[in-house]
């Protein structure tokens, strides 16, 4: 009897796949309990509607947030693949956004970290969520980072 491992790319592809295809339902629970069903996760969750950059429609993901006081980050792992997710690229055109947390619509803006502030705040992520590591081994650095902040400008 044969037994076949998957290859880390093909495990890659896989969580990207079963990420992709869950988004509308997290978004939807998520909605639906106020944000507590992320304690069943074990996770601490955020909704993020962004605007398309290319559509300008707004998009929608439900990402894990790492908080550090009144301070919010979010990590643009997708799954750990070689190109970053849809999001990141709608944050890099398009800053401001939409976060629900806990029930609470918040306007924000996304800051992308530097890498030197990236690789600072990348152990105390690991601390949060240790299984994060396996993104920085299957990309072979850490992935991009960003702080959310309060959009005084679009309160």
């Amino acid at each position: 009897m044969a037994v076949h491992i998957l290859s880390e790319e093909r495990k890659t592809r896989l969580e990207h796949a079963l990420d992709t295809k869950s988004v509308a339902i997290g978004v939807w629970l998520y909605r639906r309990t106020h944000g507590r069903i992320t304690s069943l996760w074990r996770r601490r969750a955020i909704v993020l509607t962004t605007t398309g950059r290319r559509s300008g429609r707004d998009r929608t993901v439900l990402v894990q947030v790492f908080e550090d006081g009144s301070q919010l980050y979010v990590v643009a792992a997708n799954s750990g693949m070689d190109r970053p997710p849809g999001w990141f690229h709608n944050l890099r055109a398009h800053p401001q956004l939409i976060g629900e947390l806990d029930g609470r619509r918040l306007q924000l803006r996304a800051d992308l970290l530097t890498e030197d502030d990236a690789a600072d705040k990348w152990p105390w992520i690991l601390t949060i969520a240790p299984d994060y590591d396996r993104y920085e081994r299957r990309l072979g650095r850490i992935p991009p980072i960003f702080r959310l902040v309060a959009d005084e400008q679009h309160q």
